[in-house]
């Protein structure tokens, strides 16, 4: 399996697990109130986004070539600015106006780039055009990370193997 439809799934699996989560903090007002109105619980949900990213991406393939790492994620920016751009041509400017998921336009696209979505809400970034394109680079960024650190660490202890094994060999000599 390609490493973009890898990602694609991991993707759709992170909105899951982000989904489940905002479920349950937003069953309280009190654990509302204390993730969301303190900074380092912020913070911590949002790194959580990330490491999820960074930790399904070890998954990935580390046969394809070097240059191909931080393009593990373009099917997930592909289908991002495919939905967006249906949103904008139904909402135009209005998309970024209106709350979160709360026309048909938008559902979509927030729906499927909710853990970014989401993150910029709980951080108070500005929800704009630029926020939302980086937004949708950052998982393939992640993800092409987490392959390369992976590769790193597969070929040295491919490396170690190798010379403890060359090792062993010169000793029976």
């Amino acid at each position: 399996m390609r490493n973009n439809t890898r990602g694609l799934i991991f993707h759709i699996l992170i909105v899951a697990i982000v989904f489940a989560i905002s479920f349950v903090i937003n069953l309280s007002e009190s654990v509302r109130n204390l993730v969301y109105g303190n900074l380092i619980f912020k913070i911590i949900f949002v790194l959580l986004i990330v490491l999820l990213y960074f930790n399904l991406g070890k998954g990935m393939s580390k046969k394809n070539s070097k240059s191909l790492d931080f393009l593990a994620g373009n099917l997930i920016f592909l289908i991002g600015m495919i939905l967006f751009a249906f949103g904008f041509i139904g909402m135009g400017m209005d998309f970024f106006d209106s709350p979160v998921g709360s026309t048909f336009w938008k559902f979509p696209v927030e729906f499927f780039l909710m853990p970014q979505v989401y993150a910029i809400k709980v951080l108070g970034i500005d929800y704009n055009v630029i926020s939302f394109a980086v937004s949708a680079i950052l998982p393939g960024i992640i993800y092409g990370f987490s392959i390369k650190i992976s590769r790193k660490k597969l070929l040295k202890k491919q490396r170690y193997m190798r010379n403890r094994r060359n090792m062993t060999n010169n000793r029976r000599s």
